[in-house]
Parts: structure tokens; sequence; C-alpha cells
């Protein structure tokens, strides 16, 4: 069951990687969800917060020495260290998904540059003879989800597939119409 899967998905993304446009299509449109996910301008974002924790790390320094003056107890100072601590700690973490977010984008971009010139420089033919490795980086690159259903297999990814069908030997595969270009039906 498991082979013909992989023979029915292979033979849905072979017809459209024979069609350059719905993968350019489908890869343009996941990274604009992705950068849809995140801040309007991630460089202002970052900006502000590294300016959170450099004012944690000055903030500390000030409450440190207003408690060597005398002007704070040693649990003042400390409580307001732990709050300074916690600040810090969620800007760092801010900044850290915001920069695996930017490098995410980056990584589809690079991902679709190369699927796009494979894929120039292969002929149809040549996609019948890649071996179950190269297809599975193409399925990564693709993003590339298959799951059982009623009617066959949901198929999600990079992609734009609107109203494709194509023969598999006796059946076909139907593909449902894909509004956010990313999903398709392969019935069995």
């Amino acid at each position: 069951m498991a082979i013909d899967a992989e023979a029915t998905v292979w033979s849905f993304i072979s017809n459209l990687l024979q069609d350059p446009k719905k993968i350019s299509a489908g890869m343009e449109t996941l990274i604009e969800q992705e950068k849809a996910t995140g801040p309007q301008d991630a460089v202002k974002e970052a900006k502000v917060w590294k300016q959170k924790i450099a004012e944690c790390v000055q903030k500390r320094s000030a409450y440190q020495d207003q408690q060597a003056a005398g002007f704070m107890t040693l649990e003042e100072l400390g409580t307001k260290l732990q709050e300074l601590d916690d600040a810090r700690r969620l800007a760092q973490a801010e900044l850290e998904a915001l920069t695996r977010r930017q490098e995410h984008i980056e990584q589809l971009k690079e991902d679709r540059e190369a699927l796009i010139k494979s894929m120039a420089e292969m002929v149809p033919d040549a996609l019948e003879g890649l071996t179950p490795q190269e297809r599975n980086k193409i399925y990564r690159m693709l993003r590339l989800e298959a799951t059982p259903s009623e009617k066959g297999y949901q198929v999600s990814g990079a992609f734009c597939s609107p109203g494709l069908t194509s023969p598999l030997g006796r059946r076909k595969d139907s593909i449902s119409s894909c509004s956010n270009l990313r999903s398709g039906m392969i019935s069995l």
C-alpha cells in the first residue's frame, strides 16, 4: 500500500514539476504566508527587542548601584533583578523566534530557487529516473505532506494545482481546486 501511495504521489508531483510556474507560484505563496505570520518590519522588530535587552542590562547595573548606595534593600534588589531577568529572557526568546522565522523564509527562498533551477535542467523523462532519495529531496523542498483520506490522498505543499488532472495507468488523479494554492486530492 505504501509503495502504491508513493507511486501515486510521485505521479502527481512529477506532472506538477513539468510546469515550473505552478511550483514557483506555490513556493511564492508559501513564502508570503510565512511572512504574513510575522511582523511587517522584521528589522524594526529585531531592533526593538535588542533595545529591550540592552535596557535590561542597564537597569540591572543601576539597581545594583542603588542597593550599594543604600537606596534599596537586598530583598528589593533581588525582586527587581528577577523582574529584569524575566523581561530579558522574554526579549531574548522573541528575538530568537524572529531570527528563526527569517531564517525559515530565507530557506524557503533558497529551496524555491534550487528547485526551479534543477527543474529547468531536467527533461520530463529524467524525472522518471530519479532515485527514491532524489524524490524525497524534492518532496522536502516542496514541503509535501500526503495524508490518506476516504477518496485517496490529501496532498499539501508548495504547489499550485487548481484543476489539474492526469492519467495514472488506468486510474486518474483528480486534484481538487485549491483556493490557498497549497493542496490537492489524489483519488485512487
